[in-house]
């Protein structure tokens, strides 16, 4: 049977060495652990992982529950976390609760259980009192990513959603938009009442009233935006631009308005939100806020590994978002341009 001695042998370090690159990767270098671990894989040594996790009453795995993993908005913030996690020696496990909150209770009860050590959330429709004991204290060590909740304080990583809305819309009143429609997310989502809340204010601040049949509640997807678009955009008086809460509804605006001969940005602007993928490749490119999706992957899960480690992080970090300009839109034809003295 192979020892340590035999790893350490092949991969020529100590013993000490070896037994801190399985025991806890995160604490050699990177060079060293791959070493190591490809030494111990040639001589075939595998250790009880389970005597460990039982030893040291950590199982170095955690698990990410989201609420639609088909969504294209969550796979970079996974791939960040999924990232991180690697470099700290931990498993990351995948749990889609598809909205229902019996899955997501499954997987919660994975900590209690000693399989994972606590759990990254990815949604924000989640009852208050299967995450917080009736004295408002977690019930496991839990960081939400990008989502967030109001009515209690929880480990979160996000961005402003307020300010990222307001500047995304005050972009298109500076180039003389005034009839903006916004197609939001759930508005039950905290995310989507911020976004909102971020388009009333550049409104408030520029003193352009509010066409409250212009907001419309949508559901994040492509197909939302399409039927939505198409309810705006099929009467005679449509707005000249459409401000969405996520890229995969400006993507149904842009499939929509095509279909319908409405010439994109020349007749009307479309701006989305995330700075997914297919942002860029779609006709024409998405106007869009970009999310550091990464970033918000990366910093969540460091978060939730430090609380794991009693170290005592900032418990709330808000992530900078950026506008990016491409070819969707443009200054609204003249007879429907805000008159702006800058």
């Amino acid at each position: 049977m192979a020892t340590v001695k035999d790893i350490a042998r092949l991969a020529g370090v100590s013993t000490a060495t070896v037994s801190r690159a399985l025991a806890a990767p995160e604490k050699v270098a990177e060079q060293t652990r791959i070493r190591v671990e490809a030494a111990a894989a040639k001589v075939g040594y595998f250790p009880n992982a389970m005597a460990r996790s039982l030893r040291m009453n950590e199982t170095k795995t955690v698990i990410v529950v989201v609420s639609n993993l088909a969504s294209s908005f969550f796979a970079d913030i996974i791939n960040g976390m999924e990232e991180f996690a690697h470099r700290r020696g931990y498993k990351v496990l995948i749990g889609d609760s598809n909205d229902d909150l019996q899955r997501a209770q499954n997987y919660f009860d994975l900590v209690d259980s000693k399989i994972v050590d606590g759990v990254l959330l990815l949604t924000s429709d989640i009852p208050v009192e299967m995450l917080v004991d009736e004295r408002g204290q977690q019930r496991f060590p839990v960081v939400m990513a990008s989502e967030f909740l109001t009515d209690i304080n929880l480990p979160t990583v996000h961005i402003d959603n307020v300010y990222s809305a307001r500047k995304a819309v005050e972009y298109l009143i500076v180039m003389g938009h005034y009839k903006i429609a916004c197609l939001t997310g759930p508005l039950t989502n905290p995310i989507s009442e911020a976004r909102v809340m971020g388009l009333r204010t550049a409104f408030a601040e520029w003193k352009i009233d509010v066409n409250e049949d212009w907001i419309l509640e949508g559901d994040f997807s492509f197909y939302a935006g399409y039927n939505l678009g198409r309810q705006l955009l099929n009467t005679e008086d449509w707005p000249t631009a459409i401000f969405c809460h996520s890229d995969e509804m400006a993507i149904g605006v842009l499939k929509i308005a095509k279909e319908l001969n409405i010439a994109v940005p020349k007749q009307l602007s479309v701006v989305g939100f995330d700075n997914i993928t297919y942002s860029e490749y779609c006709e024409p490119k998405l106007t869009t806020v970009h999310q550091p999706r990464d970033l918000i992957g990366e910093t969540a899960m460091k978060l939730l590994l430090d609380i794991l480690a009693d170290k005592k992080p900032n418990p709330e970090m808000t992530l900078p978002t950026q506008l990016i300009v491409r070819d969707s839109s443009a200054p609204p034809p003249i007879e429907h341009r805000l008159k702006i003295d800058l």
